[in-house]
């Protein structure tokens, strides 16, 4: 029950945010049932995760398009937010949820290496 409480006040709050950023920046997303939280600066958006969910960056990288994805989870919490910089723009949350459980994976060898 605590679970769906959480995400229940997750939602809620990650609606007023939507809100607050749309309001404060004048802008409507371009596709009204896809609509993102969007924040002009990605050290926007990764001071408000680490002060609501304790989530910090746990890893991040470049796609193919020249995104940069970044990966934001709490141990604590168990929660998780995926978030996407365009190339000179903002950073928009692109998934959220919970559950999230780091896997530590054993050391392989890198290729050309004896093991």
């Amino acid at each position: 029950m605590k679970r769906i409480h959480a995400g229940i006040a997750r939602t809620a709050t990650m609606a007023g945010v939507l809100a607050l950023v749309l309001t404060a920046h004048g802008t409507v997303p371009a596709n009204a049932q896809t609509a993102q939280l969007c924040m002009p600066k990605a050290e926007l958006l990764m001071d408000q995760l680490g002060k609501q969910y304790g989530e910090v960056l746990t890893a991040a990288g470049v796609d193919a398009n020249g995104n940069f994805v970044q990966v934001y989870s709490s141990d604590d919490k168990g929660t998780w937010t995926i978030a996407v910089t365009l190339p000179g723009g903002p950073t928009c949350v692109i998934s959220a949820g919970e559950g999230w459980v780091r896997e530590q994976t054993a050391e392989l060898p890198k290729p050309g290496q004896n093991s």
